[in-house]
């Protein structure tokens, strides 16, 4: 219980407050008039309740230069103390019902908003579901924790695979040669860039087959002469040679050419019988000459034949497709092509040599047939050798034109585009499986079960907190509908839930006259269908529907500032009985108004079933400066009429405890105005003068009740008398009158006796 306000400084009007000689009661009453401190001794207590310093730092005296400070006493000697900017002990068991409840909770400018639901909620559940909140709000922060790591991994991972779905990025193959497969690419791409050069590059040409033709030479080494004379050839070498003439032997056959006739064409001489000229006939034979022309050039025929160049020529072509073949190397891998240029010169060499052997065979037996099938064979053996050569050489040509004519077939159909794509999808893989993304996705896999798990969790302690709920607020719906059909209230709230969206809050309508009231714009708004009092009845119903629900409701101590707000009679009635009802369940109530007729009746509704030791009135009162300061307050007092508060002087008077006697002198003429108007209701004009009142009844007829005070009319005009010497209507000197205490206590019992005796 709150046992004392010690001291209020530098907030608000409670600028320098000091309530220790006040001590607070299980029902302690606050009256202040509009704009004295109220609200801002509800925001103290709030602040203190949810330990929320900027409700009081916000509301520091504007002219004032005290530091903030505020001291509560609590039972058992436990103090909240405001000091620094900020409270050293919160006391949640102040539940206050003041205009920042209202804001905060309910509406705020004629609006309901999201805020408010969400605030309302959670003070509508209370303490029942605190712990069920408390584990949903765990689960919900952790699986908004474990939502945010695997969002963040995620943020990581797409930074590396944008182009790709996150699943298409995982699934990626390991491609261990990624390296050496997009240095082949660019190669191609390279290659794409330049394929009309490439495709204008030459191909490898094949070796030309060489050809072999010996028949010439065979046939000069089989020719044969059976009718060649050998003495007389020998005779004519002797002969040519005892002369020892240049060119002898082609001047005497060319003479011999013309030796047809009998005699010698230079001398005339007969030429018959003559052994030299025999002889000449004999050397001088065309057939002869003719074979051993062919036999002399035999050499240069093989020499021809078996010539080196044959080889060579075989050689540097070869040598121009291996060089044509190379080229092609940097774009396709080609076997470079073969020439056994060893074998082929053996066989040539081999073929020469044969040639050879027989040519000097030929110039021995120069008139006898040299060389064999055989031998013709082993020359076309040997040949073949060497085209077998070249047939092996154009083979391999063959095979590196084929690799060549397919990469330049396959050269026409590369896109740029397409390679480019590859070395992409390459990159991604090296991207993909660099040990950082392995981490990750290994981070990606534990966060995802986490997430799972968390989910999971969520929905069980939602689940639970769903159940709790739906009882809490079907129960709390129905006691707000009884609060307000109590409080004559033209709408009810037909349905309370709550949702999820934005954070968890509360979700219901108003019905008024069987529509359906927005909360928030729409027609009809709760802005315009409800008044300002039933707004601030709805908001009332709210906190004490909750506050009953308080399963620790004997220990909470109930702050409500202004409770009855623009509340006609009916509510007035009805609000006291709730806050009665209150009183007898909670700790201590505390109320703080500007009615203080509303205080009195409250006060009396406690007193019924309740001490007057358990009651504290007090008041906020102006002090110097305008602030404000406790003081204590007499509701009776403060709420009697003018009659009686006239007949409670003129008592205190006679008692001797009155102070004034000019105030006591100005009281006796309207508690005697009072007491005929109470006596005779309806029958005096309220405009009268007192004089003008007594001659009313002095002159009433037979028939009006005023004839029954004609007795007293004498005794009412001599007090007139006196007592109208201190008015300003009847006496603008009045203040001039000296008072004698014994002439004023005879007209106040005189006075008095009116009253009692008539």
């Amino acid at each position: 219980m709150l046992e004392r306000i010690h001291r209020i400084k530098g907030i608000g009007l409670l600028h320098d407050a000091d309530a220790r000689a006040h001590g607070l009661k299980k029902a302690s009453f606050i009256y202040a008039d509009n704009g004295r401190g109220k609200s801002t001794l509800a925001s103290l207590f709030r602040s203190c309740s949810t330990n929320r310093p900027e409700l009081l730092v916000n509301r520091r005296t504007i002219d004032g230069n005290n530091d903030q400070e505020a001291i509560l006493q609590f039972s058992n000697g436990q103090r909240s103390t405001f000091q620094n900017g900020s409270w050293n002990t919160e006391r949640p068991e102040l539940l206050v019902f003041d205009a920042d409840f209202v804001e905060q909770n309910v509406y705020a400018g004629g609006q309901v908003t999201a805020d408010q639901r969400k605030n309302l909620l959670q003070f509508a559940l209370g303490e029942s579901a605190v712990v069920a909140q408390q584990e949903y709000d765990l689960a919900d922060n952790n699986a908004r924790t474990a939502a945010s790591s695997l969002r963040e991994t995620s943020n990581q991972l797409e930074v590396l695979h944008r182009g790709l779905t996150q699943t298409q990025f995982q699934r990626i193959a390991e491609v261990v040669d990624a390296d050496d497969q997009i240095s082949v690419l660019n190669g191609k791409i390279v290659e794409a860039q330049n394929i009309s050069l490439i495709q204008a590059k030459a191909l490898p040409q094949q070796l030309v087959l060489p050809t072999l033709n010996v028949d010439d030479v065979f046939n000069i080494l089989g020719t044969s002469l059976e009718n060649i004379d050998l003495a007389a050839e020998q005779q004519v070498k002797e002969h040519l040679n005892s002369h020892s003439k240049n060119r002898l032997e082609k001047w005497i056959s060319d003479g011999h050419s013309y030796g047809d006739e009998g005699n010698c064409l230079y001398c005339n001489q007969p030429l018959d019988g003559v052994e030299l000229i025999q002889a000449y006939r004999s050397y001088f034979n065309q057939d002869y000459n003719q074979l051993k022309s062919g036999v002399s050039r035999l050499t240069g025929l093989i020499n021809a034949r078996c010539s080196n160049e044959i080889i060579d020529r075989l050689k540097s072509r070869f040598e121009t497709v291996s060089a044509v073949i190379d080229g092609w190397q940097e774009h396709a891998e080609v076997i470079p092509p073969t020439f056994d240029e060893s074998s082929a010169r053996d066989a040539l060499s081999n073929i020469e040599n044969l040639l050879n052997a027989l040519r000097e065979r030929k110039e021995v037996n120069l008139l006898d047939s040299v060389g064999s099938e055989e031998d013709r064979n082993e020359v076309s053996r040997n040949w073949q050798v060497v085209l077998d050569v070249v047939g092996a050489c154009n083979d391999s040509i063959s095979n590196a034109t084929a690799i060549i004519t397919d990469y330049k077939n396959n050269l026409a159909a590369l896109s740029i585009d397409n390679l480019q794509n590859q070395i992409r999808d390459l990159e991604w893989a090296q991207i993909r499986y660099r040990q950082d993304v392995i981490d990750l996705f290994s981070q990606l896999a534990l966060e995802k079960n986490q997430d799972v798990a968390a989910k999971a969790e969520k929905q069980t302690k939602k689940d639970a907190l769903n159940q709790i709920m739906q009882a809490t607020l079907e129960s709390y719906k129905d006691r707000i509908n009884e609060l307000l059909r109590g409080f004559g209230a033209q709408f009810l709230i037909p349905n309370i839930d709550f949702n999820y969206r934005g954070g968890l809050r509360s979700d219901y309508v108003l019905q008024m006259r069987g529509a359906n009231i927005a909360l928030n714009g729409g027609v009809p708004d709760f802005k315009t269908s409800l008044s300002e009092g039933d707004k601030r009845t709805l908001a009332f119903a709210f906190f004490i529907a909750s506050a009953e629900s308080e399963p620790d409701l004997a220990n909470k101590v109930i702050v409500i500032d202004d409770p009855m707000c623009s509340l006609d009679l009916n509510r007035k009635q009805q609000t006291r009985t709730v806050l009665k009802r209150l009183h007898d369940s909670c700790e201590q109530i505390i109320v703080l108004a500007h009615d203080v007729h509303f205080l009195r009746n409250l006060r009396d509704d406690v007193l019924r079933t309740g001490s007057p030791n358990d009651i504290k009135c007090l008041k906020l009162k102006s002090v110097i400066n305008r602030y404000s300061d406790f003081d204590v307050i007499n509701l009776d007092q403060e709420c009697e009429s003018a009659y009686f508060k006239c007949h409670r002087m003129l008592d205190e008077y006679i008692v001797g405890t009155a102070q004034s006697s000019m105030e006591i002198a100005r009281s006796i003429r309207p508690m005697l105005e009072g007491y005929l108007h109470r006596r005779f209701p309806n029958l005096i004009n309220r405009g009268l003068l007192f004089g003008q009142v007594i001659d009313l009844i002095s002159n009433a007829q037979p028939s009006s009740p005023l004839i029954n005070a004609q007795n007293i009319t004498n005794e009412l005009n001599e007090i007139n008398r006196y007592a109208g010497q201190f008015h300003h209507d009847t006496n603008p000197a009045a203040d001039q009158v000296q008072i004698t205490d014994s002439e004023l206590l005879s007209f106040v019992e005189r006075s008095l006796a009116v009253i009692y005796v008539g």
